[in-house]
């Protein structure tokens, strides 16, 4: 019988990693969610913060993309890069810490 419980997660991070198997352009193209997900998978395990990384098929808005959606705090990172890993990481520890988008 199916079970409901609670999870430990209080912030849920999908990073898209999409491709088309019909070779349309997909935000997920890139390796950087993937490289994203990864880096801030490790540091966010490091820090022991209740924080799930899921890499996931199509998000939506590919023209903003590379994506990564944070939920249930309803915020999206778009066009995100390498680059931005440091503010990413920076941006999140601040959600969870207010519990907000704000």
């Amino acid at each position: 019988m199916m079970r409901i419980e609670a999870t430990p997660h209080k912030l849920h991070l999908f990073f898209c990693t999409n491709t088309r198997e019909n070779g349309d352009k997909s935000c997920g193209d890139t390796p950087d969610t993937a490289l994203l997900a990864e880096q801030l998978k490790k540091r966010f395990k490091e820090a022991k913060l209740p924080i799930r990384i899921s890499r996931t098929a199509c998000l939506g808005p590919c023209a903003q993309g590379p994506n990564i959606m944070c939920y249930p705090q309803q915020v999206w990172f778009q066009d995100a890069h390498v680059e931005d890993l440091d503010a990413i990481d920076a941006q999140v520890r601040k959600i969870l810490a207010s519990g907000s988008a704000g």
